[in-house]
């Protein structure tokens, strides 16, 4: 999903933001507005992603009195480290230097919150474990973002399992690894800034603009061809011979360049930043989770009662991606389509050049350049 920049998840906080200004006390989040992602239920889980907007109006830190800190439940400890375990395996073959990435997390628990891996813990924060650090909870237990919550560097902040979209261990860590993906999208230099620089804010501070961008989901014409242009995607990537691929992936490619050509400029920007930034972090959860079919987890974490097999959890994920992608309508998916679709693009263009990650991050909010 996305990640909270400023205000909102795919974004990150600058010094200078004016997001800054009037934060609830324990957080970075600004006191009128804050965006936050959530997860909900779906019969496709993790394709069907929505969008929770919470409107921040009152110091939450006040409203929990203070509490001698809990101890990380030991399921949780499990699976956080059965994260980082995973993530030094395969992060680095997916993308270059991801493992540079700080990878700070925060379990929101149903009373307390655990950090871990963050490397200044705030002073509400009490040691209760070695590099974990505890506070009373100010979050939803359903939360899924990441954010700087508490000033650089970005956050994870997640709910366990069961109150959240992924519901057992194994999903679960591989959308932690969507979300990491994000930590990576937010260290890139001038991210935030680049951010502004698209213009599409149109005078918003809190970072609404993100989700809300009027962006014309509802034109019929325009529907009809992200239809047409669905499926010529999916038929390049059904296609095994090379020379029918190379043929089907020139056509998608010619109607890609139709399609962006009959929105206005800001829509243009707006729908290649949202597929550059959260239909690559699905894709990335995708080809972790494929990454991942040999990956030998602790026997404390194949111990735990929910934890599901690696070795075809990927293909799995594949497959419900291009089949949720099959029924995708732009009118009624709206901005959620960007997941499978742009998840799609990544498999297209792994075929068309499997060293195109090696230019993404030189192309911000763009997969235009891997197209030509």
């Amino acid at each position: 999903m996305p990640t909270l920049r400023g205000r909102q998840k795919g974004a990150t906080f600058g010094k200078s933001s004016p997001s800054w200004i009037g934060c609830v006390p324990g957080t970075r989040l600004p006191r009128i507005l804050c965006i936050m992602t959530i997860l909900l239920d779906g019969p496709i889980a993790f394709l069907r992603g929505a969008i929770l907007t919470l409107l921040v109006t009152a110091p939450l830190a006040a409203q929990t009195p203070a509490a001698a800190p809990a101890q990380l439940p030991a399921d949780d400890a499990i699976r956080i480290r059965e994260f980082y375990r995973l993530a030094a395996e395969v992060q680095d073959r997916i993308w270059p230097l991801w493992s540079a990435t700080p990878a700070p997390l925060l379990l929101v628990t149903s009373e307390t919150e655990f950090l871990t891996h963050h490397p200044a813990p705030p002073p509400d924060f009490k040691k209760v474990a070695e590099d974990f650090y505890a506070r009373p909870r100010h979050f939803p237990t359903n939360l899924l973002a990441t954010f700087p919550a508490f000033g650089p560097p970005s956050v994870i902040v997640i709910g366990e399992p069961a109150n959240t979209d992924a519901k057992t261990s194994t999903p679960w860590l591989f959308v932690v690894l969507h979300e990491h993906f994000h930590q990576l999208q937010n260290a890139q230099p001038g991210n935030f800034k680049a951010t502004e620089d698209l213009g599409l804010a149109r005078g918003d501070t809190s970072g609404m603009w993100m989700l809300n961008y009027p962006f014309p989901y509802g034109d019929a014409a325009l529907g009809r061809a992200f239809a047409h242009l669905r499926d010529t995607l999916l038929a390049a990537l059904r296609e095994p011979d090379a020379a029918k691929f190379a043929a089907l992936a020139a056509e998608y490619k010619a109607e890609r360049k139709q399609f962006l050509a009959q929105l206005a400029p800001d829509d243009r920007k707006y729908l290649s930043f949202q597929i550059w930034q959260e239909g690559i972090a699905r894709y990335t959860q995708v080809v972790a989770a494929e990454a991942a079919a040999g990956y030998r987890p602790t026997a404390e974490y194949a111990a735990l009662p929910d934890a599901s097999p690696f070795a075809t959890y990927g293909q799995e994920m594949r497959a419900q991606t291009l089949e949720a992608l099959k029924h995708v309508e732009l009118a009624t998916a709206q901005r959620v389509a960007v997941y499978p679709f742009g998840c799609a693009e990544g498999f297209l263009l792994d075929r068309l050049d499997p060293k195109w990650k090696d230019g993404y991050f030189r192309h911000p909010f763009t997969l235009d350049p891997f197209f030509e």
